[in-house]
């Protein structure tokens, strides 16, 4: 059985992967096994030979991730060809849980207090927020220094319910990191359309994605690819900076073209810059959460203005509007107080931006 989204049509391509899930110590083949491409609703289960077969993948750079209860989980960047069958054997090391620590441990008020500080980091603190839950909270540890280190991890997938968009997230928690202003994780997910026949339900789900998708930095990025910032209602923005190399008091319009390049991979761009780079997208209004959150004293403001800031040079943007790097980049302002609540498949684009696409060839260098 393969599952995949109805959102996910431009996703279809003429690559595939397919292979066998076996337990490295037997050999035995492994039935149930969880195949799927990290960040999608695209995957599968092994069937009782331990088989399994993803199809129609387009070509590119895909994250293939296998997980079943008992073993370890298996992670690995596959770049794919047009056209390209690639097989794979996996072998999953069994590994023993102490079910007392993965269910149970010592849940305290220490822990609620640290599950409630989690909960506003990593899910965020928007009014999308408040239709988000962790299913599975027992399972999350969490260690905090006194100088303001903060880092969590989870003993088994968190399994989260985004009743906004419409999604059951099945998320492998690699990292997670906060210090001072700064929060990195890091992980795979897995998105399972929640089931309803409401059609209304449906629709409603439909046009929450749409918000949600708007406005996003892979709304940015793939604006950024096509060169239709402009119709997508953004703008952005460059210090200016002395001959000497220090900013300057003002600010210019950037230039796409002077930021982004064709990457070696097909479909794939490179953006480079140097200090910040600022983003304003005009499409909707700040929340008035946000004014908490950021501690600003004054009113909302008509556009959501952000920051990017790269970690190193260039980044590398995929087809689908993701950077490439871990941690290639650091989000300020509203973007960052958008977090794992607004997470979406990473295949998911409106079909009004698809259309706006359609005549746009990626962003030459000349």
């Amino acid at each position: 059985m393969v599952w995949v989204n109805h959102s996910a049509a431009q996703y279809i391509g003429d690559a595939s992967i397919s292979g066998a899930v076996i337990d490295s110590v037997s050999g035995m083949p492994l039935l149930g096994a969880h195949v799927f491409l990290s960040g999608t609703s695209i995957g599968t289960s092994t069937d009782p030979a331990g088989t399994f077969s993803l199809e129609q993948l387009p070509h590119g750079i895909h994250t293939l991730t296998v997980s079943i209860i008992g073993y370890g989980r298996y992670s690995e960047e596959i770049h794919l060809t047009s056209g390209e069958e690639k097989e794979l054997r996996v072998r999953l090391k069994p590994v023993v849980y102490d079910l007392g620590e993965l269910y149970v441990g010592n849940l305290d008020d220490r822990w609620e207090r640290y599950l409630e500080r989690f909960q506003r980091l990593f899910i965020g603190e928007s009014k999308m927020a408040d239709s988000v839950e962790i299913l599975n909270p027992e399972v999350l540890r969490f260690e905090s220094r006194w100088w303001g280190r903060f880092s969590a991890e989870a003993l088994a997938p968190l399994q989260i319910e985004n009743r906004a968009t419409g999604y059951r997230i099945t998320y492998h928690l690699d990292e997670f990191r906060h210090s001072g202003a700064i929060t990195r994780w890091d992980g795979d997910s897995f998105f399972t359309p929640l089931g309803t026949e409401d059609s209304l339900q449906v629709a409603v789900w439909e046009e929450q994605r749409e918000r949600t998708f708007n406005g996003s930095l892979r709304h940015f990025l793939l604006s950024l690819k096509y060169d239709i910032l402009e119709s997508q209602q953004f703008s952005i923005y460059q210090e200016q900076r002395h001959s000497f190399g220090t900013p300057a008091a003002n600010r210019r319009m950037a230039p796409v073209r002077n930021i982004v390049r064709p990457a070696d991979e097909d479909g794939h761009i490179n953006v480079r810059f140097f200090g910040k780079l600022e983003i304003v997208y005009s499409g909707e209004g700040e929340e008035d959460r946000y004014l908490q959150w950021a501690n600003k004293i004054r009113g909302p403001s008509s556009v959501q203005r952000s920051y990017l800031k790269l970690e190193q040079r260039p980044i590398t943007i995929d087809p689908n509007g993701e950077i490439v790097e871990t941690y290639g980049a650091t989000r300020m302002g509203y973007l960052a107080f958008r977090r794992f609540a607004e997470a979406l498949p990473k295949e998911y684009q409106p079909e009004e931006f698809k259309k706006a696409t359609e005549n746009h060839d990626i962003t030459s260098s000349e």
